[in-house]
Parts: structure tokens; sequence; C-alpha cells
């Protein structure tokens, strides 16, 4: 299977660069994980129930992050937008950020 590129949005990086360096450290192991497979499975990653393009990262051990992510053209994953849960449902504010990312790359020909 040909290799994966994750590439993060600003917003993606902005945020995990505020985290502390234990979830940066599990983030980047799941990352690594995505580009080798191509996918994640539970519990390091999931697909977003309702959204069949969106899938979230998830990092349960060192803290309570979620990174938004979508799957592009070319072997590329876009990391879109990550927030941390505080509760066991995903917020609907936090899937709208991420949807309406996904719609502006959509517009740019980024992504199907």
């Amino acid at each position: 299977m040909k290799k994966k590129k994750y590439i993060e949005l600003k917003q993606v990086e902005d945020f995990i660069n505020s985290q502390s360096l234990e979830i940066r450290a599990e983030y980047n192991l799941i990352v690594d994980e995505l580009e080798a497979n191509g996918m994640l499975r539970m519990p390091l990653g999931e697909k977003i129930i309702g959204s069949n393009k969106l899938f979230a990262i998830r990092v349960i051990d060192a803290g309570n992050v979620r990174v938004f992510y979508t799957y592009a053209p070319n072997d590329v994953i876009y990391g879109l937008y990550g927030y941390v849960k505080k509760s066991q449902k995903i917020p609907k504010p936090e899937l709208k950020k991420a949807e309406k990312i996904m719609k502006l790359l959509k517009k740019e020909g980024l992504l199907k």
C-alpha cells in the first residue's frame, strides 16, 4: 500500500502546538500510523456518524483531544480542525467548523 501524506491545516498545527508535550507525542504517533496504513481503527480513530467523508483522530491516553480529518486525491489526508473533547457526543459547533473547512477545501479544488 502506498504511504499517505498527512497535511495539517494552520488551525490544527496551532491547536496541537498549544497542547501538552504528552498530547503532541501521542498525536504524532497516531498521525504516523495514519500515514503508514492510510486509515485508523478504534480507539485511535473513528468515522464521524452522519458524514461520509469526515473522520477523527482520537488522542485519549494523554488527554481528550480530537482532530477531524478527511481524505483528498493523490494520497493526501487533511487535518482540518482540532478541539478538546469535554462531552460524550461531538458538539455540533465543532462538527460544523470541520464541515465548513471541508467546503472551503472543495471550493479551492483540493477535495472532490
